[in-house]
């Protein structure tokens, strides 16, 4: 059977009183709502070379920066672990035992402007071993994206698992440091939120573990915010929190992994299913 579920900005427009039971820890007096300053923000970067052939998926901007290139002529993937000062990334490709490409030693180096997504850079390779100038761009274009920093919130929590919750998000306009939008309503693992254009559209969504209803990370429950450009706000989606999984994004077949089967395809604002026989 082809499962289809509604991807678009409509079906996210719920109001938000309606998530209000799912939260576990209320915040009082005696359990104050503090900052939290020790979330990672894992921001997956899509990427494509400017002459079409390579597709990056690039994190950036954390302890170990790491990126999957995909080189769509040769139809080969290249896994890279590396380092980041400042702007400059020094990425080197690693051998993985999963890995189905036999391995060969690649360099990817170069400057990344964090507000356009433009990496200015060389790869090396062994059929270029000099090394050759790159230029990777934002696979999906749109003009006008915003520029978003996030300051966290949480609880105390009231179970034996976490001694933490995440539960307020403020998102701050990074060209003139107001708040543009606060994010409510859930309790959310307070280590990590991921950062990542997950339907495709060329705008960043926000993603959050769901901890609610004594939930634990292993049960692989998300929270996704995502961004409405006609509204300019982060609107929640009932429709992908019913999936059960961690999405794995595969931005060169606009394809999203939540693992055991379950494969979907992104298309006119639709997620289907992909048979995996297929």
């Amino acid at each position: 059977m082809n499962i289809k579920i509604l991807f678009s900005i409509a079906a996210f427009s719920l109001p938000t009183l309606s998530f209000a039971k799912n939260v576990v820890t209320a915040t009082t007096s005696a359990n104050p709502l503090k900052p939290l300053n020790n979330v990672r923000v894992s921001m997956q970067r899509m990427m494509k070379s400017t002459e079409g052939r390579y597709f990056l998926s690039l994190y950036a901007g954390i302890a170990k920066p790491h990126a999957t290139m995909y080189d769509l002529v040769q139809l080969k993937t290249t896994e890279f672990r590396g380092t980041q000062k400042g702007n400059q990334i020094n990425l080197n490709s690693v051998s993985l035992e999963a890995a189905t490409d036999p391995y060969e030693a690649k360099q990817l180096s170069g400057v990344l402007n964090v507000n356009t997504g433009i990496l200015q850079g060389t790869l090396v390779t062994p059929q270029n071993p000099t090394g050759s100038a790159i230029l990777f761009e934002p696979a999906f274009k749109v003009v006008n994206k915003p520029l978003f920093t996030f300051k966290f919130y949480g609880v105390k929590a009231d179970t034996a698992v976490q001694e933490q919750l995440l539960t307020r998000v403020d998102v701050i306009n990074k060209t003139n440091n107001t708040v543009a939008q606060t994010l409510t309503g859930f309790s959310a693992y307070p280590g990590s939120i991921g950062y990542m254009d997950i339907n495709f559209d060329g705008y960043y969504d926000v993603i959050l573990s769901d901890l609610s209803r004594d939930r634990k990370i292993e049960d692989k429950r998300y929270i996704y915010w995502m961004y409405n450009p006609k509204t300019k706000q982060f609107q929640r989606s009932p429709q992908l929190e019913k999936l059960v999984g961690l999405p794995v994004l595969h931005g060169e077949k606009k394809q999203i992994d939540y693992g055991n089967g379950q494969l979907y395809q992104v298309e006119n604002g639709l997620l289907n299913r992909v048979n995996p026989t297929e």
